[in-house]
């Protein structure tokens, strides 16, 4: 695991558990080897830290939008800590879902933001066909995992985060290539499958802390 990238978990673990009192439900569901995709909801810029930290015994490299890594700080920082840039605007950018099928390949687990945007009140967007594509060409399982809470500790415009929020992440059971790549004869395969996966997202309720494992 490289120094910038275990630095980046280690402070997202911190503000997740301390900060904002951050529980993370279902860790028995990660992998223990081999590859893997995870396919969550975005509600904030403090998904990616979240999500790293909460899967912390695995390392996972990160799909994200080309337009972030504009500016040398961040194209320095980003390359630097598991993220490929990805032409949103090319829905076949060939050179990135190279590299992710080349790292799935080699046992690593991919996180993708499957709607493809930030949402702006905690509600889900539609999901963007990429993660239907990368799942069926790699065969791999996929984890859907549902964040909630936060959209309220850094909102989309905002600077400052808001201490008094809490957030939850749960991960869900993981889906076999069985499960969800149903649509092959379909002329829309990979947007089908996509939104099947993204339905599976949506079926995680909050959890009720009294019943659910603690992080």
């Amino acid at each position: 695991m490289n120094p910038y990238y275990l630095t980046t978990i280690l402070f997202g673990d911190l503000c997740f558990r301390e900060l904002f009192g951050g529980r993370v439900y279902g860790q028995e569901n990660i992998p223990i080897s081999g590859p893997f995709i995870v396919a969550s909801n975005h509600l904030s810029h403090l998904d990616p830290p979240f999500i790293g930290a909460v899967f912390r015994r695995r390392e996972l490299m990160f799909l994200a939008r080309k337009t972030l890594f504009k500016s040398r700080f961040w194209n320095f920082l980003l390359s630097r800590i598991n993220v490929i840039p990805v032409n949103k605007e090319n829905s076949a950018d060939i050179s990135a879902v190279r590299i992710a099928l080349s790292l799935l390949k080699s046992g690593f687990g991919i996180a993708i933001f499957l709607e493809g945007t930030r949402s702006l009140d905690g509600h889900f967007g539609m999901a963007q066909p990429g993660i239907g594509f990368l799942a069926c060409k790699s065969q791999v399982p996929v984890l859907p995992v549902r964040i909630f809470g936060t959209y309220k500790i850094l909102k989309k415009y905002s600077t400052l985060p808001d201490i008094r929020q809490r957030s939850e992440i749960v991960i869900g059971r993981p889906l076999f290539p069985g499960q969800y790549d149903l649509f092959q004869s379909e002329k829309e395969r990979y947007l089908l499958t996509a939104n099947y996966i993204l339905d599976r997202i949506k079926q995680i309720q909050e959890p009720h802390r009294r019943l659910c494992s603690i992080y």
